[in-house]
C-alpha cells in the first residue's frame, strides 16, 4: 500500500511531466531549446538517485571515467533526455508533412521489402534518437505501429504517455 508521501511523489512526477509537455508545446522552438540547456543541470542535481544510476552505468561502459569527466558525461545524459522529452512533447502538434520532411530514410527499402511480403516487420529501435519520431514518421507513411514499452510509474504517467504517443 502506498504511503501519503508516495502518493505525493507520484502526483508531483505526473504533474511535472504534464507541465513540461505544456511548456514544450507552447514555447517557440529556439526558446525551448535554450530552456532545456538552462534547466538540465538543475534537474540533474535534483535527481540524485537517477544521477547515481547513470554514473554507475557510465562507469560500466568506461571504468576510467571519474571525477569531472564522469560528472560531465552524466550531465550530457541529462541534457540528452531533456532534449528528447522536449522534442517528444512537441511532436503531436507538428504537421505530418513536417515530420515526413524532418527524417531521413536511408535503408528504408529494407523495411518496405519486408512489408511487401505481407507479414509485417519487426523493427528494433535502440535509443539512438526519438523513437516516437520514427513511429510518427511510419504512421504518416500509412503504416500501423504496435509498440512494446516498459511500464512507467505512476500508472497515470504510463497512461498519459500512451495517449501522447498515440495522438
Amino acid at each position: 500500500m502506498a504511503s501519503a508521501f508516495d502518493d505525493f511523489t507520484d502526483a508531483v512526477t505526473f504533474g511535472g511531466y504534464r507541465l513540461g509537455s505544456l511548456a514544450a508545446r507552447l514555447t517557440p522552438s529556439l526558446v525551448a531549446q535554450n530552456a532545456v540547456s538552462l534547466l538540465a543541470p538543475t534537474v540533474a542535481l535534483s535527481l540524485r538517485k537517477r544521477r547515481a544510476i547513470i554514473e554507475r552505468h557510465l562507469r560500466r561502459v568506461n571504468p576510467a571515467l571519474s571525477g569531472l569527466a564522469l560528472r560531465r558525461a552524466s550531465q550530457q545524459a541529462f541534457d540528452s533526455y531533456m532534449r528528447y522529452y522536449t522534442e517528444s512533447f512537441r511532436l503531436p502538434n507538428m504537421s505530418g508533412q513536417h515530420v515526413l520532411d524532418s527524417l531521413s530514410n536511408d535503408g528504408f527499402h529494407y523495411i518496405e521489402e519486408a512489408l511487401e511480403r505481407g507479414k509485417g516487420a519487426i523493427i528494433a529501435l535502440p535509443h539512438l534518437g526519438g523513437w516516437e519520431w520514427a513511429g510518427r514518421w511510419m504512421a504518416e507513411r500509412g503504416h500501423h505501429m504496435t509498440v512494446i514499452v516498459e511500464p512507467l510509474q505512476p500508472p497515470e504517467l504510463f497512461e498519459w504517455f500512451t495517449k501522447l504517443r498515440s495522438d
